[in-house]
C-alpha cells in the first residue's frame, strides 16, 4: 500500500521526467515490436485498453495521427480531488512529451468494463494495454471481446505487471520501475509467502503460462519476451528454494510484453 513516504518520490519523478521518459520509451519499444507485421507510419485504428488516469499511450497515439479510442472504469464522469490531481498531472505529462494538452482530451474516451466492448466486430487495426491485463478478473472475456473487435490480421500488443515478481503484490511501491529498493520491514516476495502486506487493488494472479496459454487460444502469439527485469538482488539460493513453486524466470520478469495477431480468417 503507497505511504506518505511514496509520495515525494512520486512526486519528484513527475517533476523531473522520469516516467514521461519512460512512457516514450514504452512507445518506441511497441513500434519496434510491432513492425515486422504492422505499419505505425501509417494512421490506424487503435484501442487503448485500460489507458489509466494518466493516459500517455493514448495520448501519444494520438498525436502520432493514429484515431485511439481509450476504454476504462476511470474514464467514467466524476468530480473528485484525485481527478483534479489526474488533470494536472496529465498537462504535466504532455509538455514533457512534447505533444499538444488536446491529445490527453476526452475525445476517444470511454468508460466501461473491457470484457464488454461497445464496439463493432472488425472496428480496430491494432489493440494495446500496458500494465491493465493483471487486474482483469477475466482474461478469457476481454480476450475473446479483442479477437471479435480486431479485424482479421489485426495485431494486439499487451504488457503484463506479472505478479510473480516482486513489486507484482502492488503493495511494495508504485515510484520504481523497476524496483530497486524495498521499505521498511518489507520482504521480498511477501505477497508470494507470509502475505503481511495487504492487496490494495484487484489482482487475477495469473503467472506467465497462464497469460500465453490464454492469448494462443484467441490469437496466433508472433512473440514474448520479459521487458523489465527486477529482483535479482533478492533472489538468494535459500529465497529461490523457499519459492521452488516458480522459476527464477518467473520471480524476476516485472513486464511480460506479448505480440500476437488475429488470424486473417478469422471472424
Amino acid at each position: 500500500m503507497p505511504t506518505i513516504d511514496d509520495y515525494p518520490r512520486y512526486a519528484w519523478h513527475m517533476l523531473a521526467g522520469v516516467r514521461a521518459k519512460m512512457e516514450s520509451g514504452l512507445a518506441s519499444q511497441r513500434a519496434r515490436d510491432l513492425a515486422p507485421w504492422l505499419d505505425l507510419a501509417q494512421p490506424r485504428a487503435i484501442l487503448d485498453v485500460g489507458n489509466g488516469s494518466l493516459r500517455p499511450q493514448y495520448a501519444l497515439m494520438r498525436n502520432a495521427g493514429h484515431r485511439v479510442v481509450g476504454i476504462d472504469f476511470v474514464n467514467r464522469p466524476g468530480i473528485s480531488w484525485k481527478r483534479s490531481v489526474y488533470r494536472v498531472l496529465r498537462r504535466l505529462y504532455a509538455l514533457q512529451l512534447g505533444i499538444p494538452a488536446v491529445a490527453m482530451d476526452q475525445h476517444g474516451l470511454i468508460g466501461g468494463n473491457v470484457g464488454i466492448l461497445p464496439f463493432a466486430s472488425r472496428s480496430f487495426d491494432l489493440a494495446i494495454s500496458n500494465a491493465a491485463f493483471e487486474h482483469f478478473l477475466d482474461v478469457p472475456a476481454v480476450l475473446a471481446d479483442l479477437q471479435r473487435v480486431l479485424r482479421p490480421g489485426g495485431m494486439i500488443w499487451v504488457g503484463v505487471h506479472l505478479f510473480t515478481s516482486p513489486s507484482g503484490g502492488h503493495n511494495v511501491s508504485f515510484t520504481q520501475y523497476p524496483l530497486r529498493s524495498l521499505p521498511p520491514g518489507a520482504e521480498p516476495w511477501d505477497h508470494l509467502r507470509a502475505q503481511r502486506r495487504p492487496f490494495t487493488v484487484p489482482l487475477n494472479r495469473w503467472r506467465k503460462s497462464q497469460f500465453l496459454a490464454a492469448f494462443a487460444e484467441q490469437f496466433e502469439v508472433l512473440t514474448h519476451y520479459c521487458g523489465l527485469r527486477e529482483g535479482e538482488q533478492w533472489l538468494t539460493p535459500a529465497l529461490e528454494a523457499e519459492l521452488a513453486d516458480y522459476t527464477r524466470d518467473e520471480l524476476t520478469c516485472g513486464t511480460l510484453v506479448i505480440v500476437a495477431r488475429k488470424q486473417a480468417d478469422s471472424r
